[in-house]
């Protein structure tokens, strides 16, 4: 059987396996290896197929007269295989982000394109094919040293990345988690394996960067503790008929009884509310203008807490007129959720939360809620939209029913909700 490997400098090695029957021709070799000397993919699946066939040639009119060794490298110094054309990264990267935009958002799509040239820019290889895995692995180093929200900073206006590194040195500004490193790198990895798919270059030098996982998924996002709740719930119903806009009061109460994210929430219609088999219930859908998913398992249909209910959200709905819950909120690039965002960032600051808390902190404290209470995955990505990440339940598997789906939405405990309120009401 026929291998291709590529080596730690960027060579391409061929490797063949020798049946058992065939030894006896080569020595009694279990394995013939030999390096292609090229770095350059097409050209080396040629050679290695010459290569293969002169095994195969050996092995069906074997000859003791001819050397193997002259066999297997006459082909070598024959091959014509076609270069790879040359294009540069960012020509590249052009071309790759203009087909992502079919595929992701245009938000996305700059992020993806600002992290990547930031990447290029420290590689500096005038031509795509030139970057190698050395040069991936010395700017995963690099990257650790890089300033963070550089563009922010007046002192690097102008700077190359590399002149921003060495400036930061003196400066001691905050660089990039390892995290953010790991990103930077994936996006890269994707670049790449899209250029490699393309024949564009004839590696992915991204591909399996190792890094140190430096802390638990479930820490990723702090949870709101209950002692968070009441004093967040507090200073929201305190308040109650003085807001300036309603989803002031809704939002935080829908995020902790729903774990639906910000922009899920804000771009509600009054039609995404209505009953199933007599429950009320919220759909997160993408149907109508305006509205956007995060990926195919984000819609769904999620039941509405009794609490919500009995602090009158369905009556608050039916007395909007607009056929949007929040129509004070308007579209921006990003959705609906722009001024909530900001509000709430506001909000939780005067409250004294740092940056570990946000409002996808309510999304988190449900789902370590479902955790405790011992909810499967599968029922709590059912509500949460999450991908099942099985094939058995995310291609086969049917959608829950909204009984059951109720009975674990009404697990999310209201008593930091009873307490503001009761303390209120004193």
């Amino acid at each position: 059987m026929r291998y291709l490997n590529i080596s730690k400098s960027g060579t391409w090695q061929f490797r063949y396996q020798v049946p058992p029957h065939h030894r006896h021709l080569f020595g009694e070799r279990r394995e013939i290896k030999r390096s292609l000397k090229t770095s350059d993919k097409a050209e080396a699946t040629i050679k290695a197929l010459e290569l293969e066939v002169e095994l195969r040639k050996t092995m069906m009119t074997p000859t003791s007269a001819v050397s193997i060794e002259k066999q297997l490298i006459s082909p070598i110094s024959t091959a014509k295989a076609a270069p790879i054309k040359a294009i540069s990264p960012y020509k590249a990267l052009e071309r790759f982000c203009k087909y992502k935009t079919e595929h992701i958002s245009s938000k996305a799509v700059k992020m993806l394109e600002a992290k990547c040239k930031i990447v290029l820019d420290l590689v500096g290889k005038p031509y795509l094919k030139a970057i190698r895995r050395s040069d991936a692995e010395e700017v995963a180093s690099l990257l650790r040293n890089y300033p963070t929200n550089l563009k922010k900073h007046k002192q690097f206006n102008g700077l190359s990345g590399h002149d921003a590194i060495k400036l930061n040195k003196d400066l001691g500004l905050p660089t990039l988690s390892d995290e953010s490193v790991k990103d930077y790198c994936q996006k890269m990895s994707g670049f790449f394996e899209w250029c490699h798919l393309n024949e564009f270059t004839d590696i992915n030098p991204f591909k399996a960067i190792r890094f140190r996982k430096q802390r638990k998924d479930s820490e990723a996002k702090c949870a709101y503790t209950d002692t968070d709740l009441e004093k967040i719930f507090s200073a929201i119903v305190s308040t109650k008929h003085q807001h300036k806009h309603p989803y002031y009061f809704w939002l935080p109460l829908l995020a902790y009884f729903t774990g639906a994210r910000l922009n899920e929430l804000c771009q509600l219609y009054r039609a995404d509310i209505f009953q199933v088999e007599g429950i009320w219930v919220i759909q997160i859908d993408d149907k109508f203008e305006g509205q956007k998913l995060k990926n195919l398992t984000s819609r769904r249909i999620v039941p509405i807490h009794a609490q919500l209910l009995t602090l009158g959200f369905i009556e608050f709905v039916q007395s909007v007129q607009h056929e949007r819950v929040f129509p004070e909120l308007k579209e921006s690039r990003d959705g609906f959720g722009s001024a909530a965002s900001k509000w709430f960032g506001r909000f939780k600051t005067k409250l004294g939360f740092d940056k570990g808390h946000d409002f996808h902190s309510f999304r988190h404290t449900v789902a370590t809620q479902f955790k405790r209470h011992q909810v499967s995955h599968i029922v709590a990505g059912e509500l949460l939209g999450h991908a099942q990440n099985n094939i058995t339940y995310s291609r086969y598997g049917k959608g829950l029913d909204v009984n059951q789906l109720q009975e674990i939405i009404n697990m999310i405990d209201t008593t930091p909700v009873s307490k503001a309120l009761k303390s209120q009401r004193e």
